[in-house]
């Protein structure tokens, strides 16, 4: 009985080692992972360009809310930019600090950097939802945000049009008392027909990092 246990007891080992590699391979090759909660992320958020100051034509892109068009919050704009004569039914989105009218009331300073790898008609929701950092893997800083709009868009998105743009809440930090800067992503994801000469609508998804990180990832690994 003892020389049979003597036998049975190797190769009882080393089925329980097989066992546990299978196991631990299938783990490493499936990682647990959560949603990151330093990023916040909002959807199909509709912002409306009309002739008067009440039209939901600005965004308060740190929580993710369309407001009117002169709201103290808003961080950033839609503008018809027949205005500055860019040329005939052009709009464009603009930081919301009230620089560009004076007539306007004053809002949120905003900073964008264009993707300039995203014009594309056809541009989709699961390239934007791939992209995890604003330039390069690494800290951001005040320089790597030197425009102050966006490119002007038609009523319809043409290859020339950027379709994501990087971004810097630079008035929010101070405006809220924050301790940390905060960056996002937007993605013009589509324009609703509407009638030449009346609304003018524009969908966007956006990302932002709360703790001044450039990491857009929606889920990261369990610690």
């Amino acid at each position: 009985m003892k020389k049979s246990l003597k036998l049975l007891l190797p190769l009882f080992i080393l089925t329980v080692f097989i066992s546990s590699s299978g196991c631990k391979d299938e783990i490493l090759n499936n990682p647990v992972t959560i949603t990151n909660p330093d990023v916040k992320v909002y959807r199909n958020i509709t912002i409306s360009e009309f002739i008067n100051a009440s039209s939901l034509s600005s965004i308060d892109l740190y929580t993710g809310v369309a407001v009117d068009a002169n709201n103290a919050v808003r961080d950033a704009e839609l503008a018809d930019s027949t205005a500055i004569g860019a040329g005939f039914d052009r709009f464009y989105v603009r930081s919301g600090d009230g620089s560009y009218d004076p007539t306007d009331a004053p809002g949120q300073e905003t900073k964008f950097v264009p993707f300039f790898n995203t014009r594309n008609t056809a541009y989709s929701q699961s390239s934007f939802d791939t992209i995890t950092y604003i330039g390069a893997p690494g800290n951001l800083v005040a320089s790597d945000f030197y425009r102050y709009s966006m490119y002007s868009l038609g009523r319809s998105f043409t290859n020339t049009d950027v379709r994501v743009y990087g971004f810097w809440l630079k008035g929010k930090k101070v405006s809220l008392g924050l301790s940390n800067e905060v960056y996002g992503l937007i993605y013009l994801k589509s324009i609703p027909s509407a009638t030449v000469g009346s609304e003018y609508k524009l969908v966007v998804d956006v990302k932002i990092n709360t703790k001044g990180q450039n990491d857009f990832r929606e889920t990261i690994p369990a610690p």
